[in-house]
C-alpha cells in the first residue's frame, strides 16, 4: 500500500508551476503548453483570498468572447465567495461569525448561515471524522495560543493549550434548520485549509457546463489546483518543486480533470528560544508540526485535496496515514526531514518523467 522512497532535505516552501521543457513559474502557476491549432489561451489573474488567483482557459476559436465573459463574471463570484468564506475580510460572513463566537453567542440561539458557508463547514466535519481529527476548521483559539507564545518568546504552559483545546472539536458545532450553533464560548473556524478548493470546484463546474470540450488550469496561491480536460492531447503537466535548492523538483505529475493540493509546514516560521515554531498546529494535541512536512494529494475534487493535504501535515508520513488516504479514494504523496517519504498505491497513475 505503500512505498519508501529516497531522502529530500528540508524544504522552506513548495510551489507549482506548469512544466512545458523542463521551465518552472516562480511566483504564479504559467502554463507554458504552447496552444493547439484548435485551441486559444485566454487567460487572467489577480489577488484574491489573501492570495494571487490564475486562471488559464484554452477554448476554441469561436468561444473566445464568451471566455473572456466568463473571467469577468469568475471576477464577481470569486469576489462573493471571498465575502463568505475570507478571514481576511473583516466583513466577510466567516469574520462576522466568528465574532459572534468571541462574543460567547451561539450557544443558546442558532445564527442562520448561508448555504455555501454551510456547505463548507459539512464538508469539513466529513474529513474531520475521516482523518480523526487531524484536519478541524475549529483549531483557531490554539493556534492563537502559539501566536501569543511566538510573540513573547516564550513557550505556552499545559494549562493554555487544555484551555484552548476546550475551545475547540468540531462535535461542537451544531449545524441546524436555524443555523449554526456551538457548544461551549471563544470558539474561532479558520476555513483556509478548505475554501480555497471549494471556490475552485464552484467555478469548474461553471466551466464545464458553459464549455463542453474545453480545457482550463485554475490556481489560488500555486498550492491549489484544479485542472481540467486535457490542453494539448498529453494532459496538465504541472512540477511541484520546493524552493530549498538542495532539494530542487520533488514530482511531476499530468492532470486530467482533477485536483491538487500541495501543504508545507514550513511555509512560515518562526522561533522560540532559538527553536523553530512551525505555523501548522495538530488539533488533536495542541502541539506544532515539527520538522519539515510536506504533502501532495490528488483527488477529484479540490476541497477535497486541499482538505486532505492540510491534515497531512498532522498524520504524517506514515503507513497509516496513507491508508487513511487510500480508503477515501485519494493518492498522496508526503515527505518529512529525516527522509522517510511514502506515495500512495495509485501515485505512480500521474507521475510524469
Amino acid at each position: 500500500m505503500f512505498r519508501r522512497r529516497g531522502v529530500f532535505c528540508a524544504a522552506h516552501c513548495v510551489w507549482i508551476a506548469v512544466l512545458w521543457f523542463g521551465v518552472t513559474a516562480c511566483h504564479s502557476v504559467r502554463p507554458l503548453l504552447p496552444p493547439t491549432p484548435e485551441r486559444v489561451v485566454v487567460s487572467d489573474g489577480w489577488l484574491a483570498m489573501g492570495t494571487f488567483f490564475d486562471v488559464d482557459l484554452r477554448v476554441a476559436p469561436d468561444s473566445v468572447a464568451a471566455a473572456n465573459a466568463w473571467l469577468a463574471w469568475t471576477r464577481e463570484e470569486v469576489a462573493r465567495l471571498e465575502a463568505i468564506y475570507s478571514k481576511y475580510d473583516p466583513e466577510s460572513e466567516i469574520s462576522v461569525l466568528n465574532r459572534a463566537l468571541a462574543r460567547g453567542e451561539l450557544q443558546s440561539e442558532p445564527m442562520p448561515v448561508s448555504p455555501e458557508l454551510t456547505s463548507l463547514i459539512l464538508g469539513s466535519a466529513e474529513v474531520w471524522a475521516r482523518t480523526g481529527g487531524a484536519f478541524d476548521v475549529t483549531v483557531g483559539p490554539l493556534i492563537d495560543v502559539w501566536q501569543r507564545a511566538v510573540a513573547r518568546r516564550a513557550w505556552p504552559s499545559d494549562e493554555e493549550l487544555r484551555e484552548a483545546k476546550l475551545r475547540s472539536g468540531m462535535e461542537r458545532l451544531l449545524l441546524g434548520e436555524g443555523g449554526l450553533r456551538v457548544r461551549g464560548a471563544g470558539m474561532r473556524l479558520d476555513l483556509d485549509g478548505i475554501s480555497k478548493g471549494a471556490v475552485l470546484d464552484h467555478l469548474g463546474r461553471d466551466f464545464r457546463a458553459r464549455f463542453a470540450g474545453a480545457a482550463a488550469l485554475l490556481s489560488f496561491g500555486e498550492s491549489s489546483i484544479l485542472a481540467i480536460g486535457d490542453p494539448d492531447g498529453a494532459g496538465w503537466r504541472l512540477g511541484v518543486t520546493s524552493r530549498d535548492p538542495d532539494v530542487g523538483e520533488l514530482a511531476r505529475v499530468v492532470l486530467r480533470d482533477r485536483a491538487l493540493s500541495v501543504s508545507s509546514s514550513v511555509g512560515s516560521v518562526s522561533e522560540i528560544g532559538g527553536e523553530p515554531v512551525s505555523h501548522v498546529v495538530d488539533a488533536r494535541t495542541g502541539s506544532i508540526v515539527r520538522g519539515t512536512v510536506e504533502a501532495v494529494v490528488i483527488a477529484a475534487s479540490a476541497t477535497e485535496a486541499d482538505a486532505w493535504s492540510t491534515a497531512l501535515l498532522a498524520l504524517g508520513a506514515r503507513k497509516k496515514s496513507v491508508q487513511i488516504v487510500e480508503r477515501a479514494g485519494l493518492d498522496a504523496y508526503v515527505y518529512e526531514s529525516g527522509g522517510r517519504t511514502i506515495v500512495s498505491q495509485g501515485w505512480d497513475e500521474f507521475v510524469s518523467f
